[in-house]
């Protein structure tokens, strides 16, 4: 059988007999006996593989884990210029004789501990990576191993990785007898517990997982486009179903799960993925320029539970107050950046504000809570006028809600091995920068109505298309940080409370010049409020800009309409809602135990 689906550009499959001559070749000699058996059961999972590898011709290809050499000959065959990355054996005979074969064919072999350090490679290096039956072996960090990946490959870069399926009828069967899913522990001690971590079977992996990892998470800076999962059959025929105890599976076993692979497709063995590197610019630290407020690269050493780092990334401590300049990449269009940032405050730390210009102009209000050994993802959009420059120089203030301008206590973590950006030629590719920032955030957080906050500037300009917002289901697609849950007030309506600040986002079409919003003072027991209500506005492809500030005072149990200016010009507004001093439910009202600190409620949003 062949790959499952068909790859839609697929050739027909490399001759087996081919396989095995250009691998005796490579030998210079005939295979040992542990060679010529190994050959023999992966010849077939070559095949499927160079089906998913195109021609080379004369490009540059980086094979992973390439001991015993196979299949770097196999590419370079088909006209590869190839370089081997593995770690190190070096007591092993078969270890010499390998990297003698290599000196042979001019395949060169660079040392690495793969998830641990930088690939001895430059950024960019490569036109195609071979990542085979290498990633269920991993055990400490896989994503600094695929964020390297991404790094050594071109933009648009194709990686090829293959992998045992967890999911497949060898699995289903061993539970059925209650043998386990891991190696049988009837096998001879170094097979079972090999002292090399690498030669185990760490953690196998199902077809979504792989997904997760390549093109879904959230937790490192790298991007790939991927094709569909195949599903490969090719080590299933060879594969006995193994036991315990002195069991074996019989023939009708081993016929029913040759029909269930038949059936089930995703029952197969192995698991294929070809996927290409996003086309986005990695802008590593050393190209930022005028950097402030950013300390040394350094590694989190600070355990979680004992035994792990809590972050994927080495990072730079960012200070109260940071910048720096951002080469953009060539192009027209408006530009994109992507970012790591972790918050990894105590528990009862206070929110972070953190406030992000573009060349002085604001970009995006994000709150963030203390999020543990979770990193957040954030997305720029640097508007046309601002990318036609070629650079934009990035400023962030941290604080909190109450304090926004006094130096923050807790610092945060600057990630990844710098930023990503690229250029947004045109509507689709916004929308799908926008469909996978939703998708890694589902990935990670589960479905939330606030996933876009961590891309305003990015969203907001192409989702928000409204002049009105009534506090109701579906306001989330227009609320930014600061506002609390929906409340039902009866006759009143729904209405939402503002914290200490609260932003909401508006479209106008050039025709209005007022925003207006309804707010009231909530209890009389709660007292007066007061404020500002603060007005920017962005033209269509244009930064936002600053209109200007309204002062608010609210007495006591009363609704009111507060007004403020706005350009009569099409494009978007972002209003801001501040109070002076918050209230707190249950220091004012007797039994309460409400401890939010209350700004103003809110019915309704509109530009009039």
């Amino acid at each position: 059988m062949a790959l499952w689906p068909a790859p839609p550009d697929a050739g027909p499959p490399v001759d087996l007999e081919w396989i095995t001559h250009e691998v005796e070749g490579f030998a210079r000699s005939q295979l040992p006996p542990w060679e010529t058996g190994y050959l023999e059961f992966h010849r077939r999972r070559y095949q499927d593989t160079l089906r998913l590898l195109p021609e080379g011709h004369g490009r540059r290809l980086l094979d992973i884990g390439s001991f015993p050499g196979h299949l770097s000959a196999l590419a370079q065959a088909r006209g590869w210029e190839v370089t081997g990355l593995n770690n190190a054996i070096a007591s092993a005979e078969p270890w010499a004789v390998f990297l003698g074969r290599c000196r042979e064919r001019k395949i060169e072999i660079l040392p690495c501990e793969v998830e641990r350090e930088l690939f001895p490679a430059p950024t960019a290096r490569f036109d195609a990576v071979l990542f085979c039956e290498v990633f269920e072996h991993l055990y400490l960090n896989p994503f600094h191993t695929l964020r390297e990946i991404f790094r050594v490959l071109k933009p648009g870069g194709l990686l090829v990785l293959t992998t045992p399926n967890w999911r497949r009828a060898e699995t289903l069967f061993r539970y059925l007898h209650d043998w386990g899913a891991g190696p049988p522990v009837s096998r001879a001690f170094p097979d079972l517990f090999p002292s090399l971590l690498y030669h185990r079977h760490n953690r196998e992996y199902t077809a979504s997982e792989l997904v997760y990892y390549l093109a879904r998470q959230g937790k490192d800076l790298y991007d790939f486009r991927l094709e569909p999962v195949y599903y490969s059959d090719t080590l299933d025929d060879a594969h006995e179903i193994p036991g315990v105890l002195g069991q074996r599976a019989g023939r009708l076993e081993q016929a029913l799960a040759r029909l269930v692979r038949r059936c089930w497709r995703a029952a197969r063995g192995q698991l294929m993925v070809r996927a290409w590197r996003s086309e986005a610019t990695l802008v590593e630290w050393s190209a930022l320029g005028a950097v402030t407020g950013l300390g040394p690269l350094e590694v989190d050493e600070q355990p979680a539970q004992g035994f792990t780092q809590r972050l994927t990334f080495p990072f730079r401590w960012m200070e109260s107050g940071a910048a720096f300049i951002v080469p953009l990449p060539p192009g027209e269009g408006p530009a994109l950046l992507s970012l790591m940032l972790a918050y990894l405050a105590p528990p009862d730390a206070p929110r972070a504000w953190t406030r992000w210009t573009l060349d002085g102009a604001p970009a995006m209000t994000l709150e963030l809570p203390p999020s543990g050994a979770r990193p957040v993802r954030l997305w720029l959009l640097v508007p046309e006028a601002l990318a036609a420059r070629g650079r934009v120089r990035v400023a962030l203030q941290t604080g909190t809600a109450l304090e926004p301008n006094r130096p923050y206590a807790h610092r945060l973590h600057l990630g990844g091995p710098g930023l990503l950006a690229e250029r947004l030629g045109s509507v689709a590719a916004a929308e799908g920068a926008i469909a996978r920032v939703a998708a890694a955030h589902r990935a990670e957080e589960g479905p939330g109505a606030s996933w876009w906050h961590i891309a305003e500037s990015l969203v907001v300009p192409h989702r928000v298309t409204r002049a009105t917002l009534d506090m109701g289901p579906g306001d989330d697609a227009q609320l930014g940080p600061g506002w609390y849950h929906r409340e039902d007030w009866g006759r009143l309506g729904t209405i939402r409370w503002s914290g200490v600040e609260a932003i909401a986002h508006l479209a106008t079409d050039g025709q209005p010049t007022t925003i207006r919003v309804r707010a009231g003072s909530g209890d009389p027991q709660l007292g007066p409020v007061s404020g500002w209500l603060r007005v920017e506005h962005a033209a269509v492809g244009g930064p936002l800009e600053g209109v200007g500030e309204v002062a608010f005072a609210l007495a006591a149990g009363t609704w009111e309409e507060l007004v403020a200016p706005v350009p009569p010009r099409p494009g978007r507004v972002r209003v801001t809602l501040r109070v002076e001093a918050p209230r707190l439910p249950r220091e004012r009202i007797p039994g309460s135990r409400d401890d939010r600190p209350l700004g103003v409620a809110a019915r309704r949003l509109w530009l009039a």
